[in-house]
């Protein structure tokens, strides 16, 4: 009786393993074939929490994705801001706010950033690139078009 018992749970338990991995991979699966936009960016598409100062026009945009409850993001900018200081004609660098439900004060970031910090209330860096990964950097051109993106690392 109690081998049964251990049996027909070990069964209930493996049938759940498999229904829960087919769900993920029907996510996942879902997730990838769903068409995003190519990421730009318009000054317009997100509420400015710090404006940009004055850029060259032909200076590149440099935009960091970053989420305020993890350290590693904003580790990464100040990482950042600093390695390409040294440069004769760096990017201009600046963070857009990822998955905040309200809006960060002026004082969030605590380095200043030439390309200004913005928050991304509309979900879009999400829902309509696609993106997942906090402390993506994110190259644009002078006028908002997409270059490139790195991971954090």
């Amino acid at each position: 009786m109690a081998r049964d018992l251990v049996a027909r749970l070990n069964t209930f338990a493996f049938a759940i393993a498999i229904l829960l991995f087919a769900a993920l991979g029907v996510a996942w699966w879902r997730d990838r074939v769903k068409r995003y936009d190519t990421p730009r960016f318009e000054v317009s598409a997100f509420e400015p929490i710090v404006a940009a100062g004055a850029l060259e026009p032909a200076r590149e945009r440099w935009i960091v994705a970053v989420h305020l409850g993890c350290p590693h993001c904003t580790q990464h900018l100040s990482a950042l801001a600093a390695r390409i200081a040294a440069r004769p004609s760096p990017p201009a660098l600046g963070a857009l706010l990822v998955d905040e439900p309200t809006r960060p004060s002026a004082h969030t970031l605590t380095q200043t950033l030439p390309a200004g910090v913005y928050w991304d209330r509309a979900q879009i860096w999400r829902e309509r690139w696609g993106r997942r990964v906090y402390g993506e950097t994110f190259r644009f051109s002078s006028d908002g078009g997409y270059l490139g993106s790195t991971p954090v690392g």
